[in-house]
């Protein structure tokens, strides 16, 4: 399968595991409830890799794209207008069937809060992003409404978002990683 079409296909292959990447993301937000933390779980409607050019064919931008729904969308601005400002993050991420499951919680360790949202992507489709993540050491992910309103958080460790190797048996393989990160 090439590059696009795994990226056309990664929605729906994602569904077989996307419960239980769902189920994994309440287990951490529960986790930081139980440290007193206020967590906030966003519900993606898709993830996408990207990786946009310039006029002259440079990378302008790239990291994943994650739909999320209006009104979550409203309440992480808020979040954001009140104050909230991320020092630091948490990715956590499975590997089965050429997809990467990821949890990644975006840390305010004053405010004491968490914003935890789950993603996936095609290793494959995702290649071209995963290289630029590589050689600039920075992931970055993008929350964004159907109108485009978008929020973009940055992640000083691309290699968190890496693909986990495999444990041998098969394509699994898991992984935690963190690092700092901002809001923008």
């Amino acid at each position: 399968m090439d590059r696009d079409a795994a990226n056309l296909t990664a929605n729906s292959r994602a569904m077989e595991f996307w419960e239980e990447v769902v189920e994994d993301m309440e287990v951490t937000a529960n986790q930081y409830a139980d440290q007193g933390w206020y967590a906030f779980m966003c519900h993606p409607g898709d993830v996408t890799p990207v990786v946009h050019t310039d006029d002259d064919g440079e990378v302008a931008e790239y990291g994943l794209d994650v739909l999320l729904p209006d009104n979550e969308f409203e309440d992480l601005e808020e979040l954001l207008d009140d104050g909230v400002g991320f020092d630091s993050f948490e990715a956590f991420s499975a590997r089965a069937e050429g997809m990467v499951y990821l949890v990644v919680a975006m840390e305010d360790h004053d405010a004491e809060t968490a914003v935890l949202y789950p993603a996936y992507y095609d290793v494959q489709g995702a290649q071209e992003m995963l290289d630029v993540a590589a050689e600039t050491g920075t992931m970055y992910t993008f929350v964004r409404t159907l109108s485009e309103d978008r929020i973009r958080f940055t992640h000083d460790d691309g290699s968190a978002f890496q693909p986990p190797e495999p444990s041998g048996e098969g394509d699994d393989g898991e992984s935690t990683d963190s690092g700092t990160t901002d809001a923008e």
